[in-house]
């Protein structure tokens, strides 16, 4: 409960950095509301609550606040409402372009035309906290049958590896036994094979329990290599080694660390992608690293909305390989093609070829991205 408070307590977080950076409707070009001496008169009627400008109409002329403010629960729970869901009415206009035409998005946002859509530092906000509250609520991971089988099978060879040391183990003790000067070896041997034992019983219970779907229980599969002594470590830096040996025996907490630390620091996927913007674009003196910070700051949104769809899917039950298979690798391609070519007004030849190396880099970004995230919840 405390995971999905916390989850939600982002979203709505997300919500509200979304709207200042975007903007709400009718606060005349995003000016503070407060005026220019930062403390406003005492309004008095037909003057505005904020700034006690005269009023003319629904909102001030001056701040933009609106002429009629309300103080009721209602009003309250209406435009909580009314953040989360409609966003100004701008969401229903950005989503479906961010789907099926995300060039005209692109280009209509770098050549001025906004007052429509989300901006894309404001739906980067949403999109990111929203997949982390969606990873958050679903916890643990739930894979397909044949990811669960390849889990299977390594706790089959497991299985069989411990029953061929108890084996060893029963052998070694039987030839210590009734020997002089044996006892504290055969109590070490005893307690390695009660460990074994235990090892065996906690693998088999597992397998016993499992369903045609099972979590994918990466922290307990992490605590029994290092239990059962498979988890062999040697970077070359012991210090590094003593640390990974810690989190393999409580990785729930490096994880956790993960988490935090991706969605803190997801804002550093534009800057690692820019570079290879610029390799595709170095020829283009009309495009600038604006048009490629937008363009980038909708793509991540897109990738992050397919990732939480993937969530979903895997959640509810879906088997097909195939599904996934498209949505991690045919509709990314797809979509920078599409976003490519209407963005930058290019050819399908030119698209094209710029989709494969931007495709590539994005590839080699997420991995960089992915190790530094490890490393930190590593050494923190």
């Amino acid at each position: 409960m405390a995971g999905e408070a916390e989850a939600a307590g982002k979203l709505v977080t997300a919500v509200a950095a979304a709207r200042v950076v975007d903007g709400p409707a009718g606060v005349a070009g995003g000016r503070s509301s407060g005026g220019a001496s930062g403390e406003a008169a005492s309004p008095g009627a037909g003057a505005c609550g904020n700034c006690a400008a005269a009023l003319s109409g629904p909102f001030c002329s001056q701040c933009g606040q609106r002429a009629h403010v309300e103080r009721s629960l209602s009003h309250a729970i209406h435009e909580l409402l009314h953040g989360v869901l409609h966003f100004d009415g701008k969401l229903w206009n950005t989503l479906p372009l961010l789907v099926v035409r995300p060039g005209k998005l692109t280009r209509d946002y770098v050549e001025g035309k906004r007052a429509r859509y989300i901006s894309p530092i404001a739906l980067f906000l949403l999109t990111i906290f929203l997949m982390f509250l969606v990873l958050g609520l679903i916890g643990g991971e739930r894979v397909p049958p044949d990811a669960v089988k390849l889990d299977r099978a390594a706790a089959e060879r497991l299985i069989a590896e411990t029953d061929e040391r108890i084996a060893g183990l029963d052998r070694e003790i039987a030839a210590r036994q009734g020997k002089a000067g044996n006892r504290e070896a055969l109590a070490a041997l005893e307690a390695s094979r009660q460990a074994a034992v235990a090892l065996k019983a906690r693998v088999g219970q597992q397998m016993a329990t499992a369903a045609a779907e099972v979590p994918l229980d990466l922290p307990a599969s992490a605590r029994l290599a290092a239990e059962s002594g498979q988890l062999v470590i040697d970077t070359g830096n012991p210090a590094l080694d003593a640390r990974i040996a810690e989190a393999a025996r409580n990785p729930e907490l490096v994880f956790y660390k993960m988490k935090q630390k991706g969605y803190k620091l997801s804002f550093l996927l534009v800057p690692l992608s820019l570079p290879w913007m610029w390799l595709i674009f170095a020829g283009r003196k009309d495009v600038t690293s604006y048009d490629h910070v937008v363009f980038l700051l909708y793509s991540i949104s897109f990738m992050s909305l397919v990732f939480i769809l993937s969530a979903v899917l895997i959640a509810s039950g879906m088997r097909n390989n195939g599904v996934y298979l498209s949505l991690f690798a045919v509709v990314p391609i797809v979509h920078m093609f599409l976003q490519l070519k209407e963005g930058y007004l290019l050819g399908v030849a030119a698209a094209a070829w710029r989709t494969g190396v931007l495709a590539t880099g994005a590839v080699a970004t997420l991995l960089l991205y992915f190790v530094g995230i490890l490393f930190l919840g590593l050494v923190d």
